[in-house]
């Protein structure tokens, strides 16, 4: 099963069409052509940056006794691109104004849109419901102050 992120646009609220969910899962493009993937996702400074990287690290592979090191580079980059990807997208919808509205663990994108509309009404109908009002609470340790933690010292050593 995956993890979908659900977005909505700043200034909107749950039921929104606009909506944006995004799996929280490996990609397999993004291992493939990982700055390519990026660019592609509007991560500018990342892409460009890893596609730097990935440059220097082809110019170093070619010196004699570093290969191995060259490729655990290149593969550690394809992995870290493969699974934090999407978080990357997500924080920069979040710069944007989109506000993080649920995280739907399904099957497959359907399945998952499904699941957010009903709890999306679920909530909009729980939202009508007021909590009913506590009694104000008038047992105060002398001095005023709240106790904190297992012990009541009020001060004293």
């Amino acid at each position: 099963m995956t993890s979908y992120l659900v977005l909505t646009p700043p200034g909107t609220g749950l039921n929104d069409k606009r909506a944006r969910f995004i799996a929280d899962r490996f990609s397999w493009l993004a291992f493939l052509f990982p700055a390519i993937w990026l660019l592609v996702k509007r991560q500018w400074l990342a892409g460009i940056g890893l596609a730097v990287l990935q440059i220097a690290v082809a110019v170093l592979t070619s010196a004699p006794g570093v290969m191995l090191a060259g490729l655990l580079i290149e593969l550690s980059l394809r992995l870290l691109v493969a699974l934090e990807g999407p978080a990357f997208v997500v924080r920069r919808l979040e710069a944007r104004g989109w506000v993080l509205q649920s995280v739907v663990t399904a099957d497959d994108l359907a399945t998952a849109e499904m699941i957010y509309d009903t709890q999306a009404e679920v909530t909009v109908a729980a939202d009508d419901w007021q909590r009913p009002a506590l009694p104000a609470t008038t047992d105060r340790p002398a001095g005023g102050k709240a106790a904190f933690g297992l012990f009541e010292t009020y001060g004293e050593r």
